[in-house]
């Protein structure tokens, strides 16, 4: 597909007349065709949205992380980060999740890092519930023994709680045996 437009309005309107694919493939010739900051930032921005929307989480995190690189503010890194730990998330890499959030913390301030903290227990506990709601049993252990580590003691019990279910809808009687031992001394 040929890019003839020439500026980040022109490239706007003709993406707006496109299905979302054919949008997809003009955006990442737009890509190779400019290096002017703001129709990369576009580019970047539209295409991590549209692969999100097409529940194609990698690609979707690899424009999000292009995305960072060309970032002006500080603030739009902020919410870039964010939106990769959401697609992570959403993707199951939950141990890269790990890895932003430290990148992150390392140039955030303490309250943004309670944001980012608050958020990310959040996402956790939606992709939990969506995969409780769907009976994906082991994926929503998995979640939720990652969302152990990071919420603070008045949640654990309720976290452990959905774990000790989960565990025993599967048949995991030492890690069942050992939640219940655990919630005997809380309770």
């Amino acid at each position: 597909m040929q890019v003839l437009e020439k500026n980040k309005k022109e490239i706007e309107e003709r993406a707006l007349k496109m299905s979302e694919f054919l949008r997809m493939e003009y955006l990442e010739n737009c890509l190779k065709k400019f290096t002017d900051v703001e129709i990369l930032r576009y580019c970047y921005s539209e295409l991590s949205r549209l692969y999100e929307r097409n529940v194609m989480y990698t690609e979707a995190i690899k424009y999000i992380a292009k995305f960072q690189e060309v970032a002006i503010s500080p603030r739009d890194r902020l919410q870039a980060y964010i939106r990769e730990i959401e697609l992570l998330i959403k993707s199951g890499a939950y141990d890269r999740v790990e890895y932003c959030y430290s990148r992150l913390a390392q140039s955030a301030t303490p309250k943004e890092i309670y944001e980012i903290e608050t958020k990310i227990i959040t996402l956790y506990k939606i992709e939990g519930q969506k995969f409780e709601k769907t009976n994906k049993n082991s994926l929503a252990i998995k979640v939720y023994e990652k969302l152990l580590k990071l919420v603070k003691d008045s949640e654990k019990t309720e976290v452990k709680k959905k774990l000790l279910v989960l565990y025993k809808k599967l048949g995991r009687v030492r890690e069942s045996l050992e939640i219940e031992r655990e919630l005997g001394r809380i309770i």
